[in-house]
């Protein structure tokens, strides 16, 4: 696996955010706690909820957003968001970088979702 430099992910975060993606649904913010995971324009962060730290073996973050979006565009803009970013598909709402783990969790029902990302250190 190659390992992407953080000055390269942070160029293509740039990039993503100015449009380069090709998706309308490209944001200027980016989730609580992560310093270049986009946030899908249509979901706000909720506050109070999730928490960032480093423990000895990674980092641990997880933060909740909420929107009146659909699981399917949520999943299309993270698939397409995060492969440019140095992430790999490793499931279902999952990816991999590094050595790290990035999930996307989505809870409730279409038109009133609420997103969970948590990153943690990849165990294998």
């Amino acid at each position: 696996m190659i390992k992407v430099p953080l000055f390269i992910r942070r160029v293509a975060t740039i990039l993503a955010l100015m449009g380069s993606l090709a998706s309308p649904a490209a944001s200027q913010d980016f989730v609580p706690g992560f310093e270049d995971l986009p946030l899908m324009r249509g979901l706000t962060p909720i506050p109070g909820l999730g928490h960032a730290f480093d423990s000895p073996s990674g980092r641990l973050i997880e933060s909740h957003a909420r929107g009146p979006l659909t699981r399917s565009l949520v999943e299309t803009f993270y698939g397409q968001s995060l492969i440019p970013l140095g992430w790999t598909l490793a499931g279902k709402g999952r990816y991999r970088r590094e050595k790290e783990i990035l999930r996307v969790e989505t809870l409730g029902q279409d038109g009133d979702l609420i997103v969970i990302f948590r990153l943690t250190p990849d165990s294998r």
